[in-house]
């Protein structure tokens, strides 16, 4: 009987053995499948308030649909990267969100002392700690720390420090500029004292543009996709418009886009005016002046647009949001109110609302004026970006050239392009994508980290506390009582 009884003793313990070493394999089964998991895709939760540690679904998208392999090159080690301050560890987190939402990127940390081959591989680059080689066959793009943060000089000590990250930006952009082999290439014309736009260059150049400044007589722009003149205060010669037309007719085939930006104190520019008005684009005197404040931001003079033709509005994220153009000259169609002549025709893009009015030149900075806008001048809806286009069909096939006017220069400053709120950025992006075909831009707003916050309200912290000191514990008390209570009985 006793001896029975052992028996079953021992095929109890053998059993309780056999199951508790069965639960710790299951648990570090568990831990290596969630290891894995956590590894290779994004499944942790980014609580801050921004979501500073997460990549756009812009970004995500366009990654997903790659076709190409691409290796991201970070020259150093892993940790030293990660730990350097907060901008690099919110850089480091967005960097290794590319390979877990997309099996064609792959992340390495490479030390180039301990590994000079990369440094061979780039023999005519030079190679720093710190940088990051994103790859994709024979193309390749260098970033450094000015690509991944944004920076500002203290004009007092002339310390410089870091204001936001565009990490995601600068890596979005490298992976489309070395996976596209045909990317869209953009001449910004200078040498007619023409306005500073680096800001919005430096977001084509972001959504995989290529971005050269040419000097309109000494340079070559046929090979160009897309043209920019910008409030240029010196007049184009007879010659430099030559130059311009030969480039927008193509050798017949057109297929080439020209975008100019007016501003509110250039002076008469006669010449560049009727090259201008051939493609249908008069652009006016004066600037604009909103009679109603609900129609503008910051000024009466800062007018709020309303969009018009839908071609340019079709991949916008959002019409939601308003495009603000501050100062800026009236635009009009030089065919009158068809629009078209001949194989030619205009569109208005962007237009005021109907309670704006023009400020005419002579009023302009005159301190002793008694022009009142609300009684003196014309209230109307007025165009603030107009597309000119010249058309011609190779059998079913149009072949287009277009000149896109924008009555301010202003509509890309900084402050603007920046803002979360006014679509402006996203607008002439989007404008230059339609344009030059391009079905792939992403407009990114770089991100501060400031303070991060988990986003929830005392009652929430003292629910979690609560649940964390008490609730937690007890639960794990009543587990192991059951599991003790039922051993106990066998």
């Amino acid at each position: 009987m006793k001896a029975s009884f052992n028996k079953r003793r021992l095929k109890h313990g053998s059993l309780a053995t056999a199951m508790t070493v069965g639960f710790v394999a299951v648990v570090i089964l568990i831990n290596i499948i969630a290891g894995l998991l956590v590894e290779r895709f994004p499944i942790d939760i980014d609580l801050t308030e921004d979501n500073i540690f997460q990549i756009t679904d812009q970004s995500i998208e366009y990654i997903q649909n790659l076709d190409s392999e691409v290796t991201v090159n970070v020259l150093a080690e892993e940790e030293t990267f990660k730990n350097n301050n907060d901008y690099y560890r919110q850089a480091y987190e967005v960097i290794m969100r590319y390979a877990q939402y997309s099996d064609k990127i792959t992340v390495r940390f490479v030390d180039l002392y301990q590994n000079p081959d990369l440094q061979q591989k780039y023999s005519r680059e030079t190679l720093s700690t710190g940088q990051i080689v994103v790859e994709c066959g024979d193309r390749y793009q260098i970033l450094t720390s000015y690509d991944l943060f944004n920076t500002q000089v203290d004009q007092s000590s002339g310390y410089t420090y870091i204001t936001s990250s565009s990490a995601e930006q600068a890596m979005t952009s490298a992976i489309m500029n070395v996976t596209n082999a045909d990317p869209p290439t953009v001449a910004v014309l200078t040498g007619f004292n023409t306005a500073d736009i680096s800001s919005f260059t430096d977001i084509l150049t972001s959504n995989g543009y290529v971005v050269d400044e040419v000097d309109l007589m000494a340079g070559d722009i046929s090979e160009y996709d897309l043209v920019i003149l910008a409030a240029p205060t010196v007049d184009l010669s007879d010659a430099d418009l030559a130059k311009l037309d030969e480039y927008l007719d193509n050798d017949g085939r057109f297929g080439k886009n020209l975008i100019y930006f007016a501003a509110y104190d250039q002076p008469s520019l006669p010449l560049l005016e009727e090259f201008l008005s051939e493609w249908g684009i008069t652009v006016g005197e004066g600037y604009l002046y909103e009679t109603d404040a609900a129609s503008t931001y910051f000024s009466p003079t800062y007018t709020l647009q309303n969009y018009e033709d839908e071609n340019y509005t079709e991949d916008l994220a959002t019409t939601e949001l308003p495009v603000l153009i501050p100062l800026c000259r009236p635009l009009s169609s030089s065919f009158g109110e068809s629009g078209t002549s001949s194989n030619r025709a205009t569109s208005v893009l962007l237009s005021t609302h109907d309670t704006a009015v023009v400020v005419p030149p002579d009023v302009m900075g005159s301190s002793d004026s008694t022009w009142d806008p609300s009684t003196d001048g014309v209230q109307d809806s007025y165009a603030t970006a107009i597309a000119g286009t010249r058309t011609k069909y190779d059998q079913t096939t149009a072949l287009v050239s277009t000149v896109v006017a924008f009555g301010s220069v202003d509509i890309i400053h900084e402050s603007f392009l920046s803002f979360a709120a006014l679509n402006n950025g996203d607008y002439v992006l989007n404008a230059a994508n339609y344009l030059c075909d391009k079905e792939d831009g992403i407009s990114i707003v770089p991100k501060t980290l400031g303070t991060t916050s988990l986003g929830i309200n005392q009652n929430q912290v003292n629910t979690i506390g609560g649940a964390a000191q008490f609730a937690l514990p007890i639960l794990v008390l009543i587990a192991g009582g059951v599991v003790w209570m039922r051993r106990r009985n066998k």
